[in-house]
């Protein structure tokens, strides 16, 4: 009878752990009043929610400042010296957001015209999240699963509350 012996050492099983789930919306009423929220599910599908609320802003930065928000605390949720083995599947429902991660936000840095876009001082926050982390971003339907569902009336919540 032969015997294996495993070959994962120590790093590559943490890098196997160190893969999350982000689930992001954002809202923003008439009034520029806006709420943020993001979702992080680990590989055991623990849960964590963070949220939040801004004066005088737009849907589109909302949606960009969950997906920031969500990105920063994975990263500093992790131990150091395992932080390059993070992997995160981001889901949002904004294609603005979503495209910019996989197709624009390169472009723009490599032609210098960041500093022309709309909301760049979030984009510029969000090169320096994306710099940190592996991210495959997937646009999702608003509200198609319960995590897209609750992503969305968390935003809807913290923009209305006092």
């Amino acid at each position: 009878m032969t015997e294996f012996i495993s070959s994962i050492t120590p790093e590559r099983k943490k890098k196997r752990e160190l893969k999350y789930t982000l689930y992001t919306d954002g809202s923003c009423d008439q009034n520029k009043v806006g709420g943020w929220a993001s979702i992080i599910l680990d590989k055991n599908e623990k849960q964590f929610t963070i949220s939040g609320k801004e004066e005088d802003t737009t849907n589109n930065r909302m949606e960009m400042m969950a997906i920031i928000e969500g990105l920063n605390w994975v990263y500093s949720s992790v131990d150091q010296k395992y932080r390059k083995y993070i992997t995160i599947t981001l889901f949002s429902d904004s294609i603005y957001c979503v495209n910019t991660i996989k197709y624009w936000i390169t472009k723009w840095e490599k032609d210098g015209s960041v500093e022309t876009r709309p909301n760049s001082d979030l984009l510029k926050q969000l090169i320096e999240v994306l710099n940190k982390v592996n991210v495959e971003a997937r646009w999702i339907q608003r509200v198609s699963n319960q995590y897209a569902w609750s992503v969305d009336k968390i935003a809807n919540e913290r923009r209305i509350e006092n």
